[in-house]
């Protein structure tokens, strides 16, 4: 019987769990799972019954994601996909990140000289291209092995006969009640009306059902993306956002196309990592670090020892300073990726750190800033699958902000994003989640928005062939951080899957000038000697979303990991029989 793992204090877990080898829920002989929610895992699942494979499992798996993860993602989203091809031993790199409208300006957020956050946050204006369902379909075309009616049915059943409000939904939808109170159609379908018949967040168990939704995906699964990109569908939406004030066309969907990428390669203890470039900044700063961390610690990471946390903490504020400094959309500035990820500039980025002071942020650019909001939760969601042919996919997905731009496309069910936000509304000043970007990022249109996301694939020594660790997080400017703790935790610290995902965190991004960390990850003494050396430090909660699978270089068994953080799910199947997660 299929087995969802209940959400645990992160504490519990790490001090309850036995080793993944004496712990059969999570070790398969078949092909494993970890998402950020139950139902996606369980559509993932069910294609690898059918005989489906890595692929087809990741967009079955996302599309039913946007469902019932609405202020996660959805078709009016966008992302990045990593996928490992074992027969071919390719790597595939898919950017299907929306693009700014031809009708955005670099201005466009600024009244009377000053940026208005909120016209890049809620509403119209907020939203660029949407392109989820054009890079799930392109994908599954080029690798998968299923039918889009046969891989999109576990999505469209759970839009007709709705999913239960959990606790993580209500938390989100707090975030954003009033500004999906400001649209009818948003309203009707993620809120319920309060005791005075105003717009509220639902009760526990409430059951949304999106049938204009499930409508859209049907048509999807018979029509292929032409569905979106053309017809009614595509009129909706430009209508909707015309009516409200925005700038996205009908002809912005029409012309949008994905582009497949050359991943970026590099290594960390003799294992060879793909990451994907930019835009997206997640893996030139995993790349970064790890080159850092390597100049400075060759034999090996201690991942709580103050001097070698002292090291990871500056060599993260050196590689967002790189990003704030160079990355965008390639297709309108030169990056000089090269420099940035030569053997000799990470080695000299290490000789710079002073191995008993921490660096003030402000020292490290010469330009002027604007103070720096605290860094807010990202909403964004990621998926990893390893199917039993070795095949791997780690994708990553968002709407931006919680429920996006709060605005629904009449009569289709579509949520549109709010990844404007993305760029910078003027260079050099913070968005909603406290990065700082810069000239590189300035809005321009069909431009793609800086990201943080970084869907990362790490090979085996012994057999490069084959796939070691798919991964990947939510959390905004916090997504490479938590990817590269999960590969340390792994390659340094020895740390099985299950543990390694679960164990706290730290997060250092330049600005603000302050390391944030999560409730299990300093011992007090840990955090004073940190303090000492001139570490700002600011606890929260919780750091990331991790979803994570792997396979044993040695047995070929495969673990997968979900974050106990959050309520999502990590199954696995048996080899041969009846396909099962234990």
């Amino acid at each position: 019987m299929r087995h969802v793992r209940p959400v645990l204090p992160v504490l519990a877990v790490l001090l309850l769990l036995p080793h993944p080898r004496a712990w059969a829920d999570r070790v398969y002989q078949g092909g494993v799972v970890a998402a950020a929610y139950p139902e996606a895992s369980r559509a993932a699942l069910q294609m690898l019954d059918k005989g489906g494979n890595a692929v087809d499992a990741a967009v079955a798996a996302a599309f039913a994601a946007g469902v019932v993860g609405p202020y996660h993602n959805g078709l009016g989203g966008g992302g990045f996909a990593l996928v490992y091809q074992a027969g071919p031993r390719t790597t595939l790199a898919l950017d299907f990140r929306e693009v700014a409208p031809a009708g955005a300006s670099r201005d466009m957020y600024l009244r009377d000289g000053k940026v208005v956050a909120e016209l890049a946050t809620d509403g119209a204006l907020a939203v660029a291209v949407p392109s989820a369902a054009q890079g799930y379909l392109s994908l599954l075309a080029r690798a998968g092995t299923l039918k889009p009616s046969v891989v999109l049915a576990p999505a469209i059943r759970l839009a007709k006969e709705g999913f239960l409000v959990t606790p993580k939904y209500q938390a989100m939808a707090r975030l954003r009640v009033a500004c999906l109170a400001q649209d009818g159609e948003a309203a009707r379908l993620f809120l319920r009306p309060g005791p005075d018949g105003a717009p509220a967040v639902p009760v526990l168990g409430t059951r949304l059902r999106q049938p204009e939704l499930a409508r859209t995906l049907e048509r999807l699964a018979q029509q292929g993306a032409a569905a979106v990109t053309g017809g009614s569908i595509a009129r909706a939406v430009a209508e909707t956002v015309k009516a409200q004030g925005g700038v996205l066309t009908a002809e912005d969907l029409a012309r949008y196309r994905v582009r497949w990428r050359e991943p970026l390669w590099g290594s960390y203890r003799g294992h060879a990592l793909a990451v994907f470039p930019p835009p997206t900044a997640g893996g030139v700063t995993v790349l970064q670090v790890l080159g850092m961390l390597e100049a400075l610690r060759p034999t090996g990471l201690d991942r709580r020892g103050v001097e070698d946390l002292h090291l990871y903490i500056e060599a993260l504020r050196r590689a967002y300073v790189d990003r704030a400094r160079w990355l965008g959309d390639p297709g309108f500035s030169d990056i000089p990726l090269e420099r940035l990820l030569s053997r000799a500039y990470l080695q000299a980025q290490a000789a710079s750190i002073d191995a008993k002071k921490a660096t003030a942020s402000a020292s490290l650019m010469a330009q002027a800033l604007p103070g720096s909001p605290p860094a807010q939760e990202k909403h964004t969601t990621h998926l990893s699958v390893l199917d039993r042919w070795g095949n791997a996919v780690a994708l990553t997905t968002t709407l931006n902000g919680a429920f996006g731009s709060c605005l629904v496309a009449r009569g289709t069910g579509i949520l549109l994003n709010n990844q404007m936000d993305d760029f910078a509304a003027q260079p050099m000043r913070p968005n909603m989640y406290g990065v700082v970007t810069g000239e590189a990022n300035a809005i321009a249109p069909g431009k793609t928005p800086l990201s943080s996301m970084s869907p990362t694939l790490v090979f085996q020594k012994a057999h490069p062939e084959r796939v070691l660790l798919a991964l990947g997080s939510p959390g905004g400017a916090t997504i490479p951080t938590t990817v590269l703790q999960v590969l340390v935790n792994v390659l340094d610290a020895k740390m099985d899957l299950v543990r390694a995902v679960g164990a706290g965190r730290v997060h250092e991004q330049w600005l603000p000038d302050a390391v944030v960390v999560d409730r299990e990850s300093l011992e007090p003494a840990t955090r004073t000697a940190l303090e000492a050396m001139g570490h700002t430090i600011r606890v929260v909660e919780a750091l990331g979303d991790a979803e994570a699978v792997m396979e044993d270089e040695e047995t070929g068994l495969r673990t997968a990991a979900s974050d106990p953080r959050n309520e999502g799910a990590a199954l696995g199947q048996d080899e041969g029989g009846p396909q099962r997660a234990r």
